[in-house]
């Protein structure tokens, strides 16, 4: 058994849905597997630092990655010099969890619902700027989608750090944002932001009174995001099994799934046989989106 210590590696800043989750995870992973956990930050470049680190790392079951749809759908569309291939660099570990995006705006705004802030934001083209914090990420992409299908005209403010896009937002500085439920919703609830509406085909269970954007009328933009463990290219498949078991274990345990949940996140743990078909799937859903929306 391999006791080592467990780096997973983040590749995005404090308040990211990747740090939220890894840092939920790391000490019930570490019991589990009687093996100390550590996170470590390689922030920067939309995640491909965090994830070169991990498909460089060595292949003996000590370094984890924190994949996102971002980093490993998105990204290879979207960049040409991405600096590792999203299938043959890693071995696909486990989905930890899935999430729709949360759309939300500063309250100062005088909309209400998705429809009002269409209204709003089409006599107002160019005029109000969304944040992301990742150029061709599941925000990102989430925001093109929504103007595409709108037809509205915002401006992007692209941020490279979490926090500063919330201190932006909360402050008026900015509009709006597409962005993890599970920072996003405190906010609302605190009056900080006011949201309009959620990416998933249903409501979200934690926020029963925020509608679809399908609800508002708007076919074609859900977006679902999802989290999961990477491990470099080789690592065997007796470690990497062992790590995916225990994965689902802690994912759905009952003191961590309750945080999900109440978070508006959706515990999941996998194979990875099944978490590599669904990277496969994504890669292949998202190649026309991206060509269509960062690449016309």
């Amino acid at each position: 058994m391999n006791t080592a210590p467990l780096r997973i590696i983040v590749g995005f800043s404090p308040g990211s849905a990747s740090d939220d989750i890894a840092h939920l995870i790391a000490q019930p992973l570490g019991e589990h597997l009687n093996r100390h956990v550590a996170i470590e930050r390689i922030a920067g470049d939309n995640g491909v630092h965090g994830a070169l680190a991990v498909a460089r790392a060595p292949a003996d079951g000590n370094t984890l990655f924190i994949a996102t749809l971002g980093t490993h759908a998105l990204a290879p569309h979207v960049r040409k010099d991405l600096p590792y291939d999203a299938q043959r660099d890693f071995e696909p570990v486990s989905l930890l969890t899935q999430s729709p995006m949360l759309l939300a705006c500063h309250p100062s705004l005088p909309a209400h619902s998705v429809s009002e802030f269409i209204a709003h934001a089409r006599a107002h083209p160019g005029a109000l700027a969304y944040g992301t914090s990742a150029i061709g990420g599941a925000p990102h992409l989430a925001a093109e989608v929504f103007q595409s299908v709108t037809g509205v005209e915002l401006r992007h403010a692209r941020y490279e750090e979490t926090k500063q896009l919330y201190a932006d937002l909360e402050a008026g500085r900015i509009a709006l944002s597409f962005n993890n439920i599970m920072s996003m919703l405190p906010r609302c609830a605190s009056g900080k932001l006011r949201a309009l509406g959620v990416t998933g085909a249903q409501r979200a269970a934690i926020a029963p009174d925020v509608p679809t954007l399908a609800e508002g009328g708007l076919r074609g933009c859900e977006v679902s995001n999802w989290v999961g463990l990477m491990a470099p290219r080789g690592t065997a498949a007796a470690m990497v099994d062992d790590i995916s078991k225990a994965v689902a274990t802690v994912v759905n345990n009952a003191g961590v799934s309750a945080t999900l949940h109440k978070g508006g996140i959706t515990p999941c743990g996998s194979t990875p046989a099944a978490f590599e078909q669904l990277i496969a799937s994504e890669l292949e859903r998202w190649r026309p989106v991206v060509a269509k929306f960062l690449h016309n």
